[in-house]
C-alpha cells in the first residue's frame, strides 16, 4: 500500500457511518482486538496506523 492509497482509504473511512466503520474494522481486522471500538476518529486513526505499520514492515523486509 502506498501513501496515495492510504489517503484514499482515509477518505473512504471518514465517509463511513459509525456502524459501517465498526463492521468494516471488525471484518477486515479480526486478529486485532478492539479495532472498531471507540470514537469514529480514533477508529480511523487505528486503521490507518495499522496499515502504515504493515506498509513499513513490508518495505523493511524488501
Amino acid at each position: 500500500m502506498e501513501m496515495a492509497e492510504l489517503l484514499k482509504l482515509e477518505d473512504n473511512l471518514t465517509a463511513m457511518g459509525a456502524n459501517e466503520l465498526y463492521t468494516y474494522a471488525t471484518e477486515k481486522y479480526p486478529d486485532v482486538p478492539n479495532m472498531g471500538m471507540g470514537k469514529k476518529k480514533l477508529v480511523v486513526r487505528r486503521i490507518l496506523n495499522h496499515e502504515r505499520n504493515k506498509m513499513n514492515k513490508e518495505e523493511s523486509t524488501d
